[in-house]
């Protein structure tokens, strides 16, 4: 369960070839399968090494998960991918690809949702976590838009 979006890390554990197991302030244990973000990131490129990556450890104050000086993870996006990872939240991909699957702008699909237009911006643009509620929005508009629903 989601508690709070910003949390420190009290602990951090790695599963080869590219999972941690991060302990939270709260107690909270979670995954996060880095496997996806490592493939496809330059940056993070180094951590394809099993050797670094098993050198993980918690950063200064709890606020991220470090392996070098220069390579290091924030405890808030970890705490996204974790959420987006367990069903909390919906990626931002998905979200993009669900509005250009049904042709909708800014406005068009924060009409369709109920919300603002500024927050569909924050979500099309990774600024913010994408509930669940809103994943299950976005379900139950297809289910009417394609007459799956009464």
């Amino acid at each position: 369960m989601r508690t709070v979006p910003h949390q420190q890390i009290a602990d951090v554990h790695t599963r080869l070839p590219a999972t941690l197991v991060v302990t939270w302030k709260d107690g909270s244990v979670e995954k996060v399968d880095l496997s996806a973000v490592l493939a496809r990131s330059r940056a993070l490129a180094p951590l394809r090494d099993p050797d670094l990556f098993q050198r993980a450890h918690v950063g200064e104050w709890g606020w991220s998960v470090a392996w070098t000086d220069d390579l290091d993870l924030s405890s808030q996006q970890l705490w996204r991918w974790a959420g987006e990872q367990n069903g909390d939240f919906m990626p931002a991909d998905d979200f993009r690809a669900w509005m250009e699957h049904n042709g909708l702008s800014l406005s068009k699909a924060a009409d369709a949702l109920g919300i603002s237009r500024r927050m569909v911006a924050y979500y099309t643009g990774g600024e913010r976590p994408i509930p669940k509620t809103i994943r299950l929005a976005t379900v139950g508009f297809d289910a009417l838009k394609h007459g799956m629903a009464a």
